[in-house]
């Protein structure tokens, strides 16, 4: 497919490109994409990533966001110089495909777009596919989890073997395709993607805000809002309580931590809203010495890693583990279960431990392992940390992902 960008270009195309780029604007990128949070800022740095991606690309960024319209709650466009985030206010997902790309020819419309991109292999895949026949411009389909290499999620719920056969359908299909870890990457390449065009990219991280001293008084903030005094062992977790995370076996792992060292304390921070997380810990007995600080802004978890002895991991499967690279990057110790994000982060023994998903003994093996042993653990905390800041440094990341569109854009090889 890369050879043919060459006959993709009408000369109104060309035209145009050239005048673009003899004013600045080098590239227009037309992503297809669900993330809400573009518009709700309910995840702080969603947006201001994506106007750094289009300021490193030197271009202009258009978001299609597919999204199931809420009379209660509309979406409102987001413009400024160089993005662009529409929402498609659709019916249903049925309307996703017809609405998405009526939205991305608009885009296309107004200026010649160089490249495509889906956030996912499904339903914006689909879109992605539809405007690439119309427009003529070379797709980059997403793959941010593990949708093709992990059993975990295909036996999650039913409609997940529906979205398999989706991705086993449009994967094969695109120029080039973007993975997050290198197990997925391999399964991609099973499926039948050409291994020259499966990437690995891993999202960005900011994990500076992370690395720098944290200030003394809002750590100690923490700690009386959460009345946990100096010396408290602390096993932390962030993030949302969604089935692939796995957070009843962690609260398991736990149980048995807080048995062999009761001074131990677990805090659990995210929206519990709609699980029964609080009410699980009740029933283990650990409503005591369990902390729900609720939904924590972005701003303030570099503080509350400070806190903790060790971030727990206990995801069935995780394309990246973001997580790991704020704890790491933190000199936090890790534990996790060997899903495929944590693999490409931690190597066992050596920068933090792996053990067997779902099970709780190991975790809870691992994660007092840590706790009994700190020296240890303060060694192997700041070899992931320098790794982290080695491999998953945002300047790096920003760049081979801008780079991609690039290459994709020009009909080169994606990966470099």
């Amino acid at each position: 497919m890369f050879s043919q960008s060459a006959e993709w270009e009408t000369p109104a195309h060309t035209f145009e490109r050239q005048l673009r780029k003899n004013i600045g604007i080098l590239m227009h990128v037309l992503m297809i994409g669900t993330d809400t949070t573009l518009l709700t800022g309910t995840i702080d740095n969603t947006l201001e990533r994506h106007e750094d991606y289009a300021l490193r690309a030197d271009g202009q960024i258009s978001i299609v966001l597919c999204n199931r319209k809420q009379a209660d709650r509309p979406l409102a466009t987001y413009r400024s110089e160089r993005l662009l985030v529409q929402p498609t206010e659709s019916r249903g997902y049925a309307d996703y495909i017809p609405s998405g790309v009526r939205l991305g020819m608009a885009r296309h419309a107004e200026q010649p777009v160089d490249v495509i991109t889906s956030q996912d292999p499904f339903l914006t895949a689909l879109v992605g596919l539809r405007l690439r026949a119309k427009t003529r411009r070379p797709l980059i389909v997403q793959d941010f989890s593990c949708f093709v290499s992990s059993p975990y999620f295909l036996r999650e719920r039913p409609r997940n073997r529906l979205l398999r056969l989706m991705a086993r359908y449009t994967l094969p299909r695109a120029d080039a395709v973007r993975v997050l870890n290198k197990r997925e990457r391999l399964a991609c390449i099973r499926l039948g993607v050409k291994p020259a065009r499966v990437c690995l990219a891993p999202i960005v991280t900011h994990i500076d805000p992370f690395a720098a001293p944290a200030d003394p008084e809002q750590v100690a903030a923490w700690r009386q809002r959460l009345d946990l005094p100096e010396g408290t062992p602390v096993v932390l977790w962030v993030g949302r309580p969604v089935t692939f995370k796995n957070l009843p076996m962690l609260l398991q792992a736990f149980k048995r931590v807080h048995s062999a060292l009761p001074q131990a304390r677990f805090v659990i921070g995210g929206d519990m809203e709609g699980s029964n997380i609080i009410g699980q810990a009740a029933a283990y007995g650990l409503q005591e010495v369990t902390r729900f600080p609720g939904a924590v802004q972005y701003a303030d978890l570099p503080p509350l890693y400070q806190i903790a002895s060790v971030y727990a991991l206990s995801s069935n499967y995780e394309g990246l583990g973001r997580v790991l690279l704020e704890a790491a990057a933190a000199h936090v110790p890790l534990v996790s279960t060997a899903n495929e994000g944590a693999s490409d982060i931690i190597a066992h023994g050596i920068t933090g431990y792996l053990t067997p998903i779902g099970d709780p003994d190991k975790l809870a093996e691992s994660i007092l392992a840590v706790l009994q042993h700190p020296v240890r653990a303060k060694q192997m905390a700041e070899r992931a940390h320098q790794y982290v800041m080695n491999h998953f440094a945002p300047e790096t990341l920003t760049a081979r992902w801008v780079t991609m569109w690039s290459r994709v854009g020009q009909g080169l090889s994606p990966c470099e």
